[in-house]
């Protein structure tokens, strides 16, 4: 049974077990805190290691560069595999108590990489230890982010998606602050400290975790759960999915060889580091508009629109023959490709609970697990993007590369771009097929009015009260009671 609000000061619970933990707006917003703190850390930690570790692991461990590549990789393949089960399971296992084992794992994978620089003697060892803990510090992030996301609906059902470009704002700053705060403290405590530093931040965060999250509902073990052989044969879920893995893989399939390119225009490798975050400044701008435009224009819209123009992005940084073949291009494409990120995330966990509840026909007992799941494709499938697009970048790099002239190194590197972005184009138009944007566009209504339908339901497991059920946010459009092939 629920708490009291009495007993519980920061948050307004009901008997509904739905609505259980949903913050009381007078309060301070702890738990939004909570997230966008850690949010900001995690994602710190991940591109903190960029410019430290290779070096350590090729000069001292004498560990090979495609090695390394594939250590890196394993983040992102952590966090896939692991926001699957996140999404699915997360509801059993119990929130709260997934996120603070996902914390204690995270501080622990990252203070062992603090001490990789120990086992530089012995390179079976470091490769190990470093495949290991890059693998679990994607699942543990995975958890902590599917988790968080996965609160938002609950605890913020009338601003999903200004929560989120919250949360996404903080994932973009932590990206690109990770490699300053690792240079600050490498340069004020030595390599080790950096990550004694970021790990004592994770397990400190394990307290206001504990404290300012809503209890676990254990109860809802006891409800139905969702039929994981109808979501996987689910056409609109895949094709949402191929959008964001293609979205995510055409802002990373530059990262391997974007310092490569931009030294064809003899620029060094610090000052094109410092241009590629103009990438990250776009979206993180973007990311707090596009709430506004999707108060008006259908998501489905946004999210094929948000695909194209990082198409057309990938195509202006390694411009056609008739375009300047010069850096300011590439400078003009990068930020496109930021703003066609915000396009496509921002509507991407709303967009994937409507596709759930036109699957089950919007039963209100599933709420919480439809939340869930959303949350852990999001993640997933993200992630997937992640590690696909340095790859393919890479491999066709690679494929094309016939000397080391700068002739051919642009010609590579153009090869690469528009086979990503031909790649997007492809994803984009089964996106408008397989995901319905073709269909009839839902009727909206008034902002402020309460979305889809209100029922009354018998709680079969606390009592026999009966209580209203809001479906959607006041920000979503209805969705049809038709269930998806």
């Amino acid at each position: 049974m629920a708490k009291a609000a009495t007993e519980y000061s920061d948050y307004d619970i009901s008997d509904d077990s739905l609505l259980k933990g949903r913050i009381n707006r007078s309060k301070i917003d702890k738990p939004l805190i909570c997230f966008c703190v850690l949010n900001f850390f995690l994602n710190a930690a991940v591109s903190v290691i960029a410019p430290f570790y290779p070096p350590l692991a090729k000069e001292k461990a004498h560990v090979s560069v495609s090695t390394i590549g594939y250590i890196f990789g394993l983040n992102p393949i952590g966090a896939f595999f692991f926001s699957l089960v996140m999404g699915k399971k997360m509801s059993h296992w119990g929130r709260r108590r997934c996120m603070l084992l996902g914390l204690v794992i995270q501080s622990a994978v990252v203070v062992a990489f603090g001490l990789l620089d120990f086992m530089t003697f012995n390179k079976e060892l470091f490769v190990t230890v470093s495949c290991v803990t890059r693998f679990l510090q994607g699942a543990s992030r995975a958890a902590y982010s599917s988790i968080s996301f996965a609160y938002i609906p609950i605890l913020w059902p009338d601003s999903i998606q200004k929560k989120i470009s919250i949360l996404e704002t903080l994932t973009g700053l932590g990206l690109m602050s990770g490699p300053f705060i690792g240079a600050a403290l490498d340069a004020l405590f030595g390599y080790q400290m950096i990550f004694y530093v970021l790990g004592g931040i994770f397990f400190v965060a394990l307290i206001p975790t504990a404290i300012f999250l809503p209890e676990d509902d254990h109860s809802i073990n006891k409800k139905p759960q969702l039929n994981s052989k109808r979501v996987i044969r689910n056409r609109q879920i895949w094709s949402l999915g191929l959008l964001l893995t293609m979205m995510s893989a055409g802002t990373t399939f530059i990262n391997p060889i974007f310092s490569i390119h931009m030294k064809c225009y003899n620029m060094e490798e610090d000052v094109a580091s410092l241009l590629l975050g103009w990438l990250t400044i776009s979206y993180i701008i973007c990311i707090n508009i596009v709430p506004k435009l999707l108060q008006c224009i259908d998501k489905k819209v946004v999210l094929t629109f948000g695909l194209f123009c990082s198409c057309i992005g990938d195509l202006i940084i390694a411009p056609l023959g008739i375009f300047p073949n010069k850096w300011f291009m590439t400078m003009i494409g990068l930020p496109l490709i930021g703003v066609a990120n915000a396009f496509c995330v921002l509507p991407a966990i709303p967009q994937f609970i409507d596709y759930l509840n036109q699957l089950f026909n919007s039963d209100p007992s599933l709420r919480l697990p439809i939340s869930d799941l959303s949350s852990g494709l999001f993640i997933s499938f993200y992630s997937l993007g992640t590690f696909v697009g340095p790859v393919i970048g890479g491999i066709v790099y690679d494929a094309f590369l016939v000397n080391q002239s700068n002739e051919a190194q642009l010609d590579s590197f153009q090869k690469s771009s528009y086979t990503m972005a031909g790649l997007q184009a492809i994803v984009s138009i089964l996106f408008i097929f397989g995901g319905d944007v073709y269909a009839q566009k839902y009727k909206r209504i008034r902002q402020g009015e309460n979305m889809g339908i209100s029922l009354e339901e018998e709680d079969e497991y606390e009592g026999s009260n009966k209580i209203g059920v809001q479906m959607f946010s006041s920000t979503q459009p209805n969705v049809s009671h038709d269930e998806s092939s």
